[in-house]
C-alpha cells in the first residue's frame, strides 16, 4: 500500500511540475502555478486509485 502511495504522489508532483510549466508560459505566473497544482493534484488521486485497482486485481488473480 505504501508504494501505490509513493507512485500516485510522484506521477502527480511530477505532473503538477509540468503542468506548471506550461499553464506559466499560456496564462501567466500566479494563474499557471495555481492551475498546474490543481491539476497535479487530480493525477495524483488518479494514480494511487489507479495503483489500488491494479492491486486489488493481482491480488484477486493470486487466490484463484
Amino acid at each position: 500500500m505504501k508504494h501505490i502511495l509513493l507512485y500516485g504522489v510522484s506521477f502527480g508532483i511530477v505532473m503538477a511540475v509540468i503542468w506548471s510549466i506550461v499553464f506559466v508560459n499560456v496564462l501567466g505566473s500566479a494563474a499557471g502555478i495555481g492551475i498546474g497544482i490543481g491539476l497535479g493534484v487530480s493525477f495524483a488521486a488518479c494514480g494511487c486509485l489507479f495503483g489500488y485497482a491494479i492491486k486489488k486485481s493481482k491480488d484477486k488473480q493470486d487466490k484463484k
